[in-house]
């Protein structure tokens, strides 16, 4: 009831604030278009202003402008943008009337020489002036950009910008990190519209009960999402807001990644428009030419373009295979004791992965243009469909072992958004409503792993001499036979996640003139959120090898008489598959597993469930039912905001936000009893509101000179899987969800600085820093007193054993993330023939941080009496923030020249954070990757036609992941080179 109270309260004074300014409003209106005088195309963010007054706005998409409240007057009326000669004209506003001005600006040129803007130095300008005009701090791929670019999709894209890192499945990006914080501290959103989280895991290992890691907790993803399904040609444009403003949504750490949707273009004719794009598609890793990929489209305005439709529809197959590397070091030292060795070799996994994911795409998108205002409906559906068979190699030393096993997975992918929007002018007032809809759906529906056991790896007696090797050389050592390899164990698992998403908005404009050279916008409304997810998960497993009775094992035998007496993996062999050059020919694998026979013997087992304590094949109950969860949340939010300009120097943005979250799950609380699990289902509710106050500052001392500051203040809230009510008492661990968890909170601090002409284009240098407080990480404890935890205190006051209690927590120690981002974007328009095409684009990052990470060790002391007792010591390490890199470096130069193309590109990141661990021997980070694509595009002068040569990765570099200490790899993926060979048709 506060909460209602405080956010009715607020929305009154807000509507006091709004309607006080009603006396201030009257005055004139001027409006009009900006476009490009040759090819008659609209300027979008052109910035049109009175001179010598504070009034002024930026053309829309369709390069429309509107300036409200003008007092009467005659004014110099000025159209400026990047690329362009200004232009002025003398205009006089009258009371009440409307002034209109059309402006036709012509590209910049040496010495009257006619010069043609190219599409590369078209996007590049729309995206200057675009980053300009705005009243955030953001990053923009204009549309013009992304057709020039060999990307794959959106999340490619985007990488592209300063202070963005990728993190790839495949060779493809699928996640970004924003300014080093993680995928699951940002915000991604389709024309506003949030898209819902679907990044999951499905892999076998990660789900056996023995789990004991602790550095993960749940198994069905987090508030991160996979923005691979989203299709570039798709997109009319991508923007990367890093500072925000009170009217957005403060659910972020790192920054809002905004995809706006194409619609129709306008046209003189009124006749539809449509393109064909197809395109084939080569994978020098697995040197396959049957990947494809189909686009067509359709756009049409209507009733003098008031009304138009744009529709697309898309098929794509592509290889997504890769050789990986994975290889455990690990290094035990003792608390208090300066030990300089070297981690020791625990185990490693080569995995041949072969991948396929297709992907179908539909968009619908149309819009109204009326008078007063404009209503526009959004519509996003795409499928993936990604098929995985992994072959696996795992050797540990130690124990001498060798394991053989072989994953069959299909994963399924649905993301459906829906989006209506309805902006109106009335009585001075401008209204926006908005009312949306997201779905998604991940689905594995029968993944299938087995797994031979081959004892006698050929590290007899070697151990003291391999330890401390590298990875090449420890998988040198070792020794098949796949006759002595018996048939181990099975996994067979399902899974559905489900989140589905409510939302509507409001917000409220209105403009206030209090004189010549002072005015300001208000804005203020209020967000509803309602979100509701579920997860369900399955698994059969057991142990073939300790079956009692060996009913499993019998049955196999019994239905494929060709085994013989004994199930080993020799009888598994394919012959008709082979690995290649496995990671560039630096590791050779054993035989390979036949995956259509494991296949066909796990439908044998599944009828013969086997016997014994984890043994033969059977329902795995504490797995099948502890991570079930359920639940909803709801966000609410109301805000005010002003932009007070201060002549065409200054402008002031203050305002603030109250945001709240409630949550409400329900969970499995289970506890190992003899011979079985006993459970029961809990249902939490939380709820989280702060007020959330912030400021823009935006200083022009000069028309090429900009200096922005901003004071924000965000939200990131828990994982979904850290806060569902779930514990796991084992023997001698505790599995434990804090459905407590505090979201995270960062204060954050902007500057850039901005100078741009013509001539120069646009170079900005500007820093940032974030203040993180509460941060969640996972822990690892051995408490005594559970009386934090009322619900494991009741459980276990009468048990006397000790446990290890694997849980998360909020970081009571704030965490400081620094950075500074420095761009330069050029068009070499003023050189002589033919380098007049020229464009150029650089960024550089640099970030820092340090985070204190908890820690919690057991030590072996003497107590009073000289008895040996074990107790626990809490401490913290130092370090950088997880996935946060120190260097981003990324460069393209593209030419035009007729209906000639090619723009070249380099990205280079270095020595992103991947293990975090108290001893430095365990850290591990990645190695610098240098990557180099390529993109080459012919007019043909028939039907619009575009031939075009992408180049991906063009020197096949590999992911590479490196011990902190001794350099040794830690992860390899290798992608190869792709190369995309199409063509594009406009008619």
């Amino acid at each position: 009831m506060k909460i209602k109270t405080h956010l009715n309260g607020g929305l009154l004074i807000l509507l006091i604030l709004a309607f006080s300014g009603l006396a201030f409003a009257a005055g004139g209106r001027v409006k009009g278009k900006v476009q490009d005088a040759q090819t008659k195309e609209p300027l979008p963010f052109c910035n049109v202003i009175l001179v010598g007054t504070s009034f002024g706005s930026a053309t829309d998409f369709d390069g429309l402008y509107q300036i409200n409240a003008v007092p009467p007057g005659k004014y110099i009326l000025r159209a400026s943008f990047i690329g362009y000669k200004q232009e002025e004209v003398s205009i006089e506003v009258k009371e009440g009337k409307t002034t209109e001005y059309n402006f036709n600006l012509s590209p910049e040129s040496v010495y009257g020489d006619t010069i043609v803007i190219t599409a590369q130095a078209e996007g590049q300008a729309k995206a200057i002036n675009e980053q300009l005009t705005s009243v955030t701090i953001k990053n923009v791929v204009s549309f013009a950009k992304i057709r020039e670019l060999p990307d794959a999709n959106a999340a490619e894209s985007v990488a592209r910008l300063p202070g963005v890192s990728l993190i790839r499945t495949g060779g493809e990006g699928s996640r970004v990190v924003v300014r080093g914080l993680s995928p699951q501290y940002n915000r991604v959103t389709i024309d506003g519209v949030e898209l819902p989280a679907n990044v999951t895991s499905n892999d076998p290992n990660e789900h056996r009960s023995e789990f004991k890691a602790g550095d993960e907790l749940s198994l069905s993803g987090d508030r991160a999402t996979d923005l691979s399904m989203i299709s570039s040609n798709m997109l009319g444009g991508i923007e990367v807001v890093k500072a925000i403003t009170p009217d957005m949504d403060a659910t972020l750490l790192g920054g809002v990644i905004n995809f706006s949707m194409r619609k129709a273009l306008k046209t003189t004719t009124g006749k539809p428009s449509f393109e064909f794009f197809t395109q084939g598609s080569h994978n020098n890793l697995k040197n396959t030419n049957d990947d494809y990929k189909f686009v067509a489209s359709y756009e049409q305005r209507f009733w003098n373009n008031r009304f138009g439709i744009f529709a697309q529809g898309s098929a794509e197959d592509r290889n997504l295979s890769a050789n990986e590397l994975s290889a455990d070091y690990n290094f035990a030292g003792k608390l208090n004791v300066t030990d300089e060795g070297d981690p020791e070799f625990r185990s490693m996994t080569l995995t041949d992965v072969l991948r396929d994911r297709k992907r179908y795409g539909a968009t619908v998108v149309l819009d109204y243009k009326y008078s007063n205002g404009s209503i526009g409906f959004m519509n996003f559906f795409s499928r993936s469909n990604t098929k995985t068979i992994s072959r696996n190699e795992s050797y540990h030393l130690l124990d001498d072992d060798l394991f053989y096993s072989a994953t069959n997975s299909e994963n399924t992918l649905d993301i459906l958004s829906n989006l209506l929007s309805i902006s109106h002018s009335v009585a001075g007032f401008g209204i926006e409503l908005r009312l949306s809809h997201s779905y998604s759906k991940t689905t594995y529906p029968n993944d299938v792993r087995f797994n031979f056991w081959q004892n006698g790896a050929g590290y007899e007696n070697k151990f003291t001499l391999l330890r401390y090797q590298r990875p090449e050389v420890i998988a040198s050592n070792v020794v098949y036979d796949p006759e002595d390899a018996v048939f181990f164990d099975i996994y067979n698992i399902d899974n559905t996640s489900k989140d589905r998403t409510y939302n509507g908005t409001l917000d409220i404009r209105r403009d206030i003139t209090i004189s010549k050279l002072v005015n300001a916008k208000i804005k203020f409304g209020g967000a509803y959120q309602y979100r509701k997810r579920s997860y369900d998960y399955n698994q059969s497993s057991g142990s073939v090898f300790y079956d009692d009775g060996g009913q499993v094992a019998s049955a196999v035998l019994k239905a494929f008489p060709q085994f013989g007496t004994s199930i080993t993996f020799s009888d598994f062999i394919d012959s008709s598959y082979s690995y290649g050059e496995f990671l560039n020919g630096d590791y050779q694998l054993g035989p390979p597993l036949n995956v259509d026979l494991m296949m066909q013997v796990i439908e044998v087992a599944k009828k013969n469930p086997g016997a014994g304590n984890g043994g033969g094949y059977k329902p795995h109950k504490l797995s099948s039912i502890l991570y079930d969860y359920s639940g909803h949340e709801v966000k609410s939010a109301a805000y005010f905001m002003t932009s007070i300009n201060l002549g065409q120097k200054i402008t002031f943005i203050p305002g603030v936000r109250y945001q709240n979250l409630t949550t409400t799950y329900n969970g499995i609380r289970g506890e190992q009893i003899p011979g079985d699990i006993q459970y029961t289902v809990a249902e939490e509710t939380q709820s989280h509101g702060y007020w959330l106050p912030m400021a823009h500052l935006r200083y022009k001392p000069t028309d090429w000179l900009q200096f922005h500051f901003a004071y924000t203040n965000t939200l990131n809230y828990p994982d979904y899987n850290s806060i569902i009510p779930r514990y796991y008492i084992g023997t001698n661990y505790i599995l434990y969800n804090n459905y407590r968890l505090k979201p995270a909170r960062s204060e954050n601090f902007d500057a850039i600085m901005s100078i741009y002409t013509n001539e120069i284009g646009l170079f900005s240098v500007g820093g940032f820093k974030k203040r993180i407080k509460d941060l969640v990480f996972p822990t690892k404890t051995y408490p005594k007193d559970f009386s934090a935890y009322p619900e494991l205190q009741e459980k276990l006051k009468n048990r006397k054993e000790s446990f290890a209690l694997y849980t998360y927590i909020n970081n009571p120690i704030p965490i400081d993330v620094l950075g500074v981002e420095g761009e330069w974007q050029a068009h070499f328009w003023y050189l002589p023939e033919p380098f007049t095409g020229l464009v150029f684009n650089i960024n550089y990052t640099h970030i820092f941080s340090e985070a204190d990470y908890p820690k919690t060790y057991l030590i072996t002391i003497l107590d009073e009496n000289f008895i040996q007792k074990t107790v626990s010591v809490d401490t913290f390490y130092t370090d950088r923030l997880l996935f946060q890199p120190n260097d981003i470096i990324n460069v393209a130069l593209g030419y035009d020249y007729k209906g000639f193309s090619f723009r070249v590109s380099m990205l280079y990141q270095d020595n992103i954070f991947k293990r975090p661990d108290f001893w430095y021997q365990n850290r591990v980070h990645s190695d610098k990757y240098v990557r180099f694509d390529l993109s080459v595009k012919q007019e043909l002068p028939w039907y619009g036609i575009q031939l075009y040569l992408n180049i991906n990765n063009l020197t096949g570099e590999d992911d590479v992941d490196i011990n902190q200490k001794t350099k040794y790899v830690t992860n390899q993926q290798r992608y190869g080179m792709t190369a995309d060979f199409g063509m594009r048709v406009r008619l």
